[in-house]
């Protein structure tokens, strides 16, 4: 039994998955174990207390234990990702510039994202996106401010073209009160160079809101994305609206819940872009896609402590297969990120994802055509557990990959008499063939949709997959790593004994951070003078120190001390004529003359030859840079991966449990059975095998071995 000091020792990170609650619990000395839970939707500060004391357990504590000894708890999940597909948001208000009240309707023309292909292909089966805010709440009221522009204007950026009629915005907010709404948006044109008109009309609506006493919070875009777009613009601060509270309130149940245990700090989230901040973060649409963040940025710790400086991530679980990229150490961020059919103003990890997971739901249709997905089991896993549909894990308890005896260690029974008898009549009897071979078709298609999307992330950014590892992780990564690595040309594959919870690895390992950006559009052709870029350096400095200055206001109100604030920088720069900018980290952050102004634009060309070819270079068209950003970092625990000494490759005869039959590749054959925790670092186990766990399944097939190394990371290759 773990003996309790008096510090807060343990750290805690939760991903909260359709299926599984996974928890990393890391010790005082930054080893860490993991528990597990099925996901309660309805009540997820069960499943939570749950998954916290299934890791406590292992140390013979309680989640009570646990908490009352906590520095950190870190919870992501698809709280958000929920409330935006059931629609279950607050009634909303918009106030916007008169002439722009159906922004909500025409999207950009971006009616198609989200869409299936054939969706695409024909119109008539396009469904629009659902609105996020009732039509007869968008209420314009007249104001202008001028935008910047390449062209000869009469106006300078920032001028006011047309001054705020006061009184129309009081009758706007009165109209909206009276329309019961609980939340006010306010999103004027070009409020991202001059923000006067959105601070004033929002000074407007809580004094009207206050006369009325009603709780109804104003939310300005100025605040919430100051950048240009406003089509994106608008719909972030509809995700803070229609959302973002309603997140906060089931976030501050999982909080109030662990600090009834005597956990005493704020809970955190996951921000999309990577980053961990409290849930009390005025901003909380931005951990919209706090789940899948983790397993990059766990991701991004291997590539720290490991040669492998290039993967590609593989992160199967009960509901999706998504794949992501970390490349010279770093994870890919997506500027105008598209989520649940909308695109925000916001930097989100780039994923690509396919609706196919290990509780995706198989059927044959009336054609005898075969599907996989969208829907998902979830934590009611198959026929062979609560769902009264086929899934892929009914699949591989039938062929016997997986354990019906051993799901979640034992305390989870499937049955697979009831996983055989639908794949016999849901399946096998439609298409007329054997069971079992019926069953090794369903996953060589699932299989195939997976191998297909790692291959098109990689050769549709022009990489070279021989130069990249493929992580394999997720609840059912390791069962299917055998599947849907094969052809893919990687050259290395891997995963972790806590593939399982790999994503809450990576939760705990994030970094406290906040990010802040701000449009500036400015023009650097080769004409430009010393004198010129001088001012363009200066505009740029100026735009970083205002950045700052919110950073640390914001993290000194949640209680962090300034003088730990380390700041990063960077810009959004392209040549000039193109229509995307690149995300160009810097490492300087004080910008004054023509030659600081030489650095940047070099530091863009090294960013440009990473993604693109030497050969589309283009300097002399010369450059522009249209954003600017600050991120503000604070010290936070973090766990460790240790090193071990390296033993024989013959594993111990602890580690062996038995033999069983799988069904694999057209035959019955024996996989010899060992048990995950008595591997050692150097141990080497050859196929046909399997290694189980409480929490995932490795399958290692003939011809194929797993070594383990050092740092007791998972090596799949070819019997050497």
């Amino acid at each position: 039994m773990t003996t309790i000091k008096k510090e807060k020792d343990f750290i805690l990170a939760l991903d909260a998955g359709g299926t599984m609650t996974d928890t990393i619990l890391v010790k005082p000395d930054g080893s860490f174990i993991v528990g597990k839970s099925l996901t309660n939707r309805e009540d997820e500060k069960s499943s939570y207390l749950e998954s916290v004391g299934d890791a406590a357990s292992y140390l013979g504590l309680t989640s009570t234990d646990i908490h009352s000894n906590c520095a950190v708890s870190i919870y992501a999940g698809t709280g958000m990702l929920n409330t935006m597909l059931t629609g279950t948001g607050a009634n909303v208000g918009l106030i916007v510039t008169r002439g722009f009240e159906h922004i909500t309707v025409m999207e950009g023309g971006l009616t198609w994202l989200g869409e299936s292909q054939a969706e695409i292909l024909h119109q008539q089966l396009r469904r629009h996106t659902t609105p996020l805010v009732d039509s007869r709440n968008v209420i314009g009221v007249s104001e202008r401010i001028a935008g910047p522009t390449y062209l000869t204007a009469e106006a300078d950026s920032g001028d006011i073209l047309i001054p705020l009629n006061e009184k129309e915005v009081e009758e706007a907010v009165k109209t909206l009160l009276k329309n019961k709404v609980e939340v006010i948006g306010i999103l004027f044109v070009n409020s991202y160079v001059d923000p006067r008109h959105e601070l004033k009309a929002k000074e407007i609506a809580e004094r009207i809101v206050q006369e009325y006493g009603v709780d109804v919070p104003v939310v300005c875009s100025a605040e919430v994305a100051p950048v240009m777009k406003e089509n994106n613009r608008v719909k972030s601060v509809l995700f803070q609206t229609f959302a973002a509270e309603k997140t906060r309130d089931q976030l501050r149940q999982v909080e109030e819940a662990a600090q009834k245990e005597g956990y005493s700090a704020p809970l955190q989230t996951l921000l999309s872009y990577g980053g961990a901040v409290t849930i009390h973060y005025p901003r909380l649409y931005e951990t919209v896609l706090s789940g899948p963040i983790g397993g990059l940025t766990g991701a991004q710790q291997i590539a720290k402590i490991t040669e492998y400086k290039n993967i590609v991530t593989a992160d199967l679980g009960g509901t999706s297969f998504d794949v992501g990229l970390v490349v010279d150490g770093l994870i890919g961020i997506r500027k105008d990120a598209d989520f649940a059919r909308h695109r925000l103003a916001l930097p989100m990890v780039a994923l690509d994802s396919v609706g196919s997971g290990a509780g995706s739901v198989v059927r044959v249709d009336n054609y005898r055509r075969m599907h996989i997905g969208p829907q998902s089991a979830g934590y009611r896993v198959g026929l062979c557990h609560q769902y009264p549909d086929l899934t892929i894990t009914d699949i591989n308890v039938a062929l016997g990959y997986v354990d019906p005896n051993y799901f979640l260690g034992g305390k989870v029974k499937l049955d697979r008499d009831k996983a055989l008898a639908g794949l016999e009549e849901r399946v096998a009897n439609p298409l007329g063939l054997d069971i079992y071979k019926a069953g090794e078709g369903i996953l060589e298609v699932f299989h195939t949709q997976m191998k297909d999307l790692i291959r098109v992330t990689l050769q549709s950014r022009g990489y070279n997959p021989s130069e990249f590892t493929l992580l394999c992780y997720g609840g059912a990564g390791p069962v299917h790593m055998w599947g849907y690595s094969e052809g893919t040309g990687v050259g290395n594959i891997i995963t972790s004994p806590f593939a399982a919870a790999f994503s809450a690895f990576g939760a705990a390992c994030a970094e406290y951070t906040h990010r802040y950006d701000k449009s500036l559009v400015v023009l650097l052709p080769h004409t430009l003078g010393s004198e010129e870029k001088q001012r363009v350096a200066e505009s740029i400095n100026h735009a970083w120190r205002r950045l700052e200055a919110n950073a640390i206001r914001e993290m000194a109100n949640e209680g962090l001390d300034p003088s730990q604030i380390t700041f990063r920088y960077g810009v959004y720069a392209r040549y000039i004529g193109q229509l995307e900018s690149f995300d160009t980290p810097l490492s300087f952050g004080e910008i004054h003359s023509a030659d600081d102004i030489e650095r940047l634009t070099s530091a863009f060309e090294d960013v440009y030859t990473k993604i693109f070819p030497e050969g589309a270079r283009f300097p002399e068209s010369g450059y522009a840079i249209t954003e600017v950003y600050v991120q503000a970092v604070a010290p936070k625990p973090v766990p460790v991966i240790r090193e071990y000494d390296l033993q024989d490759a013959m594993p111990s005869d602890s580690a062996y449990v038995s033999t069983r039959q799988v069904f694999h590749k057209g035959k019955w054959q024996g996989f010899s059975v060992w048990e995950m925790k008595e591997l050692h670092a150097g141990n080497v186990v050859q196929g046909p095998a399997i290694i189980q766990d409480p929490m995932t399944t490795v399958v290692i097939p003939p011809g194929k071995e797993v070594g383990v190394d050092k740092f007791r990371l998972l090596h799949y290759r070819d019997i050497r």
